[in-house]
C-alpha cells in the first residue's frame, strides 16, 4: 500500500469516525398552546406595573395564582421563579376567594359559570391582574383574555378593568393586544 493510499484511507476512516457515530440533530419540541400561554403570562407580569402597596417590600414575590383546572398547569413550572421586575415569579394553585390576598395575578380556569361573577366582583378594585382563557372573560370584567385569531395564541385587553385596579399595562403589551370596549 502507497503512502497516498494510506492518507486517503485514513482519513475516509476518521471522517466517518467523526460523523458516524453522531445522532441526528435534536429537535425543538414544538410549543404547545400551554407554554405559549405560560410565556405570555411571564411577559404580562413584565409589562404590567402594580402599585407599591400591592407588595410587602421591595423583595416579595410576585404571585401567580390559578383558579380552577387548565391545561396551562402542565407548562407552569417552566416559568416558576423566573425573575420579574427584580422579583421572583411563584406560582400558587388556590381554592377559594379566601386566598386572593397574597396573589398580584389571578389565572381562572375552568369553574362553575355562577363562580365567575363572584369571583370578578370580588377583584373588581384590587390591584390583581385576571387571566384566563374563558369564552368572553374580559367583555364580564376579567382583565386579559387569551383568543385564537389566524391560528395563533392572542389575547384581548379590558383597559377599564385594570385601571379601575390600579394596574398600569405597558404600551408595548398594548400593542400586542386587542382591546375590548
Amino acid at each position: 500500500m502507497t503512502i497516498k493510499r494510506l492518507i486517503v484511507i485514513t482519513g475516509l476512516l476518521f471522517s466517518i469516525a467523526l460523523h458516524g457515530g453522531v445522532p441526528p440533530p435534536l429537535h425543538a419540541e414544538p410549543a404547545t398552546e400551554s407554554r405559549i400561554k405560560a410565556a405570555y403570562l411571564l411577559n404580562f407580569a413584565r409589562f404590567v406595573t402594580w402599585p407599591d402597596v400591592a407588595f410587602e417590600s421591595s423583595v416579595s414575590p410576585i404571585v401567580l395564582c390559578v383558579l380552577g383546572e387548565d391545561s396551562i398547569d402542565s407548562a407552569l413550572p417552566t416559568i416558576q421563579y423566573k425573575r420579574v421586575q427584580d422579583r421572583p415569579l411563584v406560582i400558587q394553585h388556590i381554592d377559594t376567594l379566601a386566598d386572593l390576598p397574597a396573589c398580584h395575578m389571578l389565572f381562572v380556569g375552568e369553574i362553575k359559570s355562577p363562580d365567575l361573577p363572584q369571583v370578578l366582583s370580588a377583584l373588581a378594585s384590587r390591584p390583581i391582574l385576571t387571566v384566563s382563557s374563558l369564552p368572553d372573560f374580559s367583555l364580564r370584567g376579567g382583565m386579559l383574555t387569551f383568543i385564537k385569531a389566524e391560528n395563533r395564541i392572542r389575547f384581548e385587553v379590558n383597559l377599564s378593568t385594570t385601571q379601575m385596579a390600579g394596574l398600569t399595562i405597558s404600551s408595548r403589551l398594548l400593542k400586542l393586544a386587542r382591546l375590548v370596549p
